[in-house]
Parts: structure tokens; C-alpha cells; sequence
């Protein structure tokens, strides 16, 4: 895959599988079905509300270039922020991500590609520890963490975190599957446009470091009110390796 059409290095996309390693500071909750079903396209339903949002720190590599690491370090590194909203696709349980705010160029048209509806953020921060840092200690009960993304001189999303106690990954809500959305409208009536609902694939996902806590969040999108919310956070390893278009 070359995107644009380029060859070689100055490909803002390299070609798959993507591997993914993020820091996740991330709160869940119950927002207004009727409000969060016009944020989710047909052939998705939305149900009982219950949304994620999330704000993390991601480290990405392909097959075709994890020497990116040493040689190109920003071509590996990228914040994101996202809100999904928990929905069904024939009965088959998953997550449509509405919006997906990142911090790079690459990230976006990555995501585009694969049915992510992502935008170009102007600024996404989230709280970094250091071990050696001497002002700052380990994670433990009581400590805050948050993070927010910035676009057009708003915060368009905002989460903060309390840590309360150890957990383990089995006491992260499940979502199922994550569904996406290619969609490429005509531009011309000689053109043919794309509407195509997908899966991301996803695999080899594991999970640590799991803290689990209190929460707050707001968004500028309109999901009503925030209810039943709590945090956690998390460090998550994965890798996607594309979407399928779904019948």
C-alpha cells in the first residue's frame, strides 16, 4: 500500500498488519440511546447507551517497518482520543466509534482507510508518569489521571480518572467487536462513491496494568447525560490488520 501514491519512505502509509501498543486513561457510561442512535449509522442499533471514552498514548508499527522505531520515531508515535457507543450489527455485539481525534497525519489516513471516522486534533494531552521522576510516586489508590483533546480552540473531549483499587482486565466492561464505516461520497456524477459498513480486525489483544476507579468526562457531542460513570486505566496491546465489509 502506498498512500499517497508514492513509493518507498515517502508513503504516509506503510503496509500492514499494524501493531499497536497504547497507555488508555478511559471512563464508561451510560449516555441517551435516542441522542447516541443519530451518532451511529444504519445498519448499526444502538440499545441500552453505554458509551467509552478514552484518551491514550499509542505506539504503532508495521510489519514492513518497526525499524520506525530508531530511525523515524514519529512515524511511531501518536496520542488519540475517542468516544464509542456500544451497538449491534444482526445481533452481534461491538463498538461504533462515532469520532476518533489523533494527533497525527498518518494515524489519520490509516484510519480512514480501515473505516475509522477519524479527525486531525490540534492538541490531545493525558498524564505520563516516570519511575524515576522524584516528585512523582507509583500508581496507587487516590491518584488522578486525565486527558483531553483540543480541536478548533475547544476541548472537544475531557476524561478524569481516581484510581481506587488493582484490577485485572476481566473487570474492563466488554464492548465485542469494533465496526467501522467506509465512506466516500461522490464528488462528481462520474464517480462512483463508497458506503460500506465494516469490521476492523482485530487480534492478538491483551491487557495490563489495569487500575480501576472513579470518573468524569464531557464531550461536545451530544450523547445527553452522563450517568453510571466510572474509570479506569491501562496499558493494551493489539494488532489490525484491516477491515472486512460486512453483508
Amino acid at each position: 500500500m502506498d498512500h499517497p501514491l508514492v513509493p518507498g519512505d515517502s508513503s504516509a502509509i506503510e503496509r500492514g498488519p499494524w501493531h499497536y501498543g497504547a497507555d488508555y486513561v478511559t471512563a464508561y457510561f451510560d449516555g441517551d440511546p435516542a441522542r447516541l442512535a443519530k451518532l451511529v449509522p444504519k445498519p448499526f442499533d444502538v440499545a441500552e447507551g453505554r458509551c467509552i471514552a478514552y484518551v491514550c498514548e499509542i505506539v504503532s508499527v508495521s510489519d514492513s517497518g518497526a525499524g520506525m522505531v530508531a530511525a523515524e520515531p514519529d512515524r511511531t508515535l501518536y496520542n488519540e482520543a475517542a468516544l464509542g457507543v456500544r451497538c449491534s450489527y444482526r445481533g452481534r455485539p461491538g463498538v461504533f466509534y462515532p469520532v476518533m481525534w489523533v494527533s497525527t497525519e498518518w494515524s489519520l489516513l490509516r484510519g480512514l482507510l480501515n473505516g475509522y471516522q477519524k479527525r486531525l486534533a490540534d492538541k490531545i494531552a493525558l498524564t505520563k508518569l516516570h519511575p524515576l521522576n522524584p516528585g512523582l510516586r507509583a500508581v496507587s489508590p487516590g491518584m488522578g489521571f486525565g486527558g483531553f483533546c483540543v480541536k478548533g480552540g475547544r476541548r472537544q473531549l475531557s476524561v478524569r480518572v481516581t484510581v481506587r483499587r488493582a484490577g485485572s482486565p476481566a473487570d474492563l466492561p466488554a464492548f465485542g467487536v469494533v465496526y467501522g464505516r467506509r465512506a466516500y461520497p461522490k464528488t462528481d456524477e462520474s464517480q462512483e462513491g463508497v458506503d460500506q459498513p465494516v469490521e476492523i480486525l482485530k487480534s492478538n489483544s491483551r491487557t495490563s496494568d489495569v487500575w480501576l476507579g472513579d470518573a468524569e468526562v464531557e464531550t461536545g457531542l451530544d450523547v445527553g447525560e452522563a450517568r453510571n460513570v466510572t474509570g479506569a486505566i491501562y496499558k493494551t496491546g493489539f494488532t489490525i490488520s484491516g477491515s472486512k465489509a460486512l453483508d
